[in-house]
């Protein structure tokens, strides 16, 4: 692959280039402009360092050089990183990619590798019939759903070796999940380019995307909490069901009630709504249950933080998913401490353990994992 690289140090620029690519240096911004009109690249590599006029300028203006379609990757420094991002978002700028001013040159040349689709990796999933099952899970706050992404998927993996399992976070004011997997460098919003275009979004392989998990190598996880658009919302989903068998977002809060929420409800296959077993967190999930109904959503509620004895009423009809018992405090503040999987400890909490293989078998044998 050809690619147009504007770096000040030649000897230096193509220590940041894949093996694969044939790298052509410009160590001006003039420079740069010249090779674009004499040569016909396949990709343009720029660190901002090169331009000192500001980036609502020279940005468009680079965009607009370069050939239609190609791709256009960017390495800011750390004070251009935020302008760069808004310039690029507010003046909808198609296919341009603006790398993590965090990122070694290590990380830096794998992350231009991924975008231009010069790893040679697993293969993407052959598009089948059978498609993907997406699950929203969304809460009033404090309803254990961080918890739940950080165990259940893992004994969901092992009971399904031959199924690949995705956990997105998209909890944007508490990316927790990202916090406890450390996914900083697993970032979809890297790749917001791709989901302009749902033909586009299916021909990435995820799979490289994402951070493959310790404990099943068949599961998962990728940091993807960003102010999504609506339409990036659908590509995105619609782009991970054709190549994972389960995928579990894991939105956070259900509240404000934006477009993208609205989205996210319409395309997920399946909503599960966690609430804490007390009597106001159910009645107030009642009533947004309903709300939702009328526009012709159907949700479930993931009943949490339930007490031995504990009786609870949701409603004839409200849809119980499961039910997760209480996990004393110090126990699971020592797990997120530590970061500990419950599940793989040596000595799990046996009925928080047993809640989460019901529900996984539940997947096959019945529409609603409700346990008894």
């Amino acid at each position: 692959m050809k690619i147009i690289v504007c770096y000040p140090m030649k000897s230096l620029a193509k220590t940041y280039m894949p093996d694969a690519s044939e790298a052509l240096v410009a160590e001006t911004s003039s420079e740069f402009f010249r090779y674009v009109q004499h040569y016909q690249p396949e990709a343009a590599v720029l660190f901002s360092e090169m331009f000192s006029t500001p980036a609502w300028e020279w940005l468009p203006a680079v965009k607009d050089s370069l050939p239609e379609g190609i791709p256009l990757i960017i390495v800011p420094l750390y004070r251009d990183e935020t302008i760069i991002g808004k310039v690029t978002e507010e003046t909808q700028l198609q296919g341009v990619y603006v790398l993590s001013a965090q990122l070694s040159q290590e990380e830096i040349r794998s992350q231009i590798s991924l975008i231009l689709g010069l790893m040679n990796d697993t293969q993407v999933k052959v598009e089948s019939e059978s498609l993907g099952i997406v699950y929203a899970l969304m809460s009033y706050g404090s309803s254990g759903i961080t918890t739940f992404c950080i165990n259940y998927p893992i004994v969901l993996a092992k009971q399904n070796p031959d199924k690949r399992i995705a956990v997105l976070d998209m909890n944007e004011a508490k990316p927790d999940l990202t916090r406890f997997f450390k996914l900083q460098k697993h970032q979809l919003a890297l790749f917001r380019p791709d989901f302009l275009d749902a033909g586009t979004a299916k021909k990435r392989n995820w799979i490289n995307v994402c951070k493959q998990s310790i404990h099943m190598p068949n599961l998962y996880y990728a940091h993807a909490a960003t102010k999504w658009k609506s339409s990036e919302i659908t590509n995105l989903i619609t782009a991970f069901r054709h190549q994972f068998d389960f995928v579990y977002v894991d939105w956070g809060y259900c509240f404000p009630e934006t477009e993208t929420l609205q989205r996210m409800l319409y395309t997920a296959d399946r909503n599960l709504l966690f609430v804490r077993a007390d009597p106001f967190s159910i009645e107030n999930a009642r009533e947004w249950i309903r709300t939702w109904r009328k526009r012709g959503v159907a949700c479930e509620v993931l009943l949490s933080h339930l007490d031995k004895g504990q009786p609870f009423r949701i409603g004839e009809d409200i849809s119980l998913y499961g039910i997760v018992p209480r996990i004393s405090e110090g126990r699971l503040m020592q797990s997120h401490r530590s970061n500990s999987v419950l599940v793989e400890e040596f000595f799990p909490p046996k009925p928080y353990m047993s809640s989460l293989k019901q529900m996984a078998e539940a997947e096959y044998s019945e529409k609603s994992a409700v346990l008894s």
